[in-house]
């Protein structure tokens, strides 16, 4: 199948005219702009759709892509790709556990906390964190954002595979997961603290729930955006923290200068920062 390849070997074109118009398309059915993501990456994931649907060019997929009404959902889960696993990078949510819930417990007197988990994916984050707030004995609400509702869908009915659970440890999985017809499935206990809703951190709407929070998740994001929107991604996760508290973002990333002169970090093996 001669698919569209760039000068790199493996790497498809991203300059080719019907490309362009696949990522409109993509943002007139959706409402997600891909453009300022990393373009090769979302070039590399529509070729992967097109092989699974046998089309050859960008071409023929576009027209493909006009022609089926439920393509472009279809497209955009591939592009949004999700692989997670509960307790993921297990030394970023000991220290969560360990040093951040204690203070945050402090701090709240009693108030109820408020957490944003941002792009969320099927669930795994959130409901992590929803765990270690009530192992702590925290109320807390938590909002968990993503751009794919297809994503969203599965988050919300908190069905998991085996391989989700592999770095959750043994006690958290006994207490919040229950065996179900070869799955394990969320409690309703824990999925009543999660409020799964539809929300790009690129667009200038706020954030879902009202006021700052106390926690905002913010990894493994910026990864996937273009280095000129990374800043203004970033602005918007720190802006929606309160003073004193806390901002975790991915173990491969790191805040920009102008905003890390407002954070302070925890442990060198985390991108954990409480905000000053």
């Amino acid at each position: 199948m001669p698919l569209p390849a760039g000068p790199e070997a493996g790497v498809p074109a991203i300059d080719d005219p019907a490309f362009g118009e696949i990522l409109q398309v993509l943002r007139e059915r959706t409402g997600t702009d891909f453009a300022s993501y990393r373009l090769p990456t979302v070039a590399r994931r529509t070729v992967n759709r097109m092989i699974s649907v046998g089309a050859e060019t960008y071409a023929d997929y576009l027209e493909f892509l006009r022609e089926r009404e439920g393509e472009a959902a279809r497209l955009l889960e591939h592009v949004t790709i999700k692989v997670s696993r509960f307790y993921r990078h297990t030394p970023a949510f000991d220290a969560l556990r360990r040093e951040v819930l204690p203070e945050l417990a402090r701090q709240a007197n009693g108030r109820p906390l408020k957490v944003w988990s941002v792009g969320c994916g099927c669930g795994e984050e959130p409901y992590t964190l929803a765990m270690l707030f009530a192992e702590a004995g925290l109320g807390c609400v938590i909002e968990a954002t993503d751009i794919d509702p297809a994503a969203l869908q599965r988050a919300a009915h908190g069905y998991y595979a085996d391989a989700a659970l592999i770095e959750l440890p043994k006690d958290l999985r006994e207490r919040y997961l229950v065996r179900s017809d070869g799955s394990h499935e969320v409690t309703a206990v824990l999925r009543e603290q999660v409020r799964f809703s539809l929300h790009d951190i690129l667009s200038s709407r706020p954030p879902p729930g009202s006021g700052e929070f106390d926690l905002v998740c913010f990894r493994n994001v910026l990864i996937y955006l273009g280095h000129e929107v990374q800043a203004l991604a970033l602005h918007s996760a720190r802006r929606a923290v309160r003073d004193e508290g806390y901002l975790c973002l991915g173990e491969a990333e790191w805040p920009a200068p102008d905003i890390a002169s407002t954070l302070r970090p925890l442990a060198h093996d985390t991108r954990i920062f409480r905000v000053a």
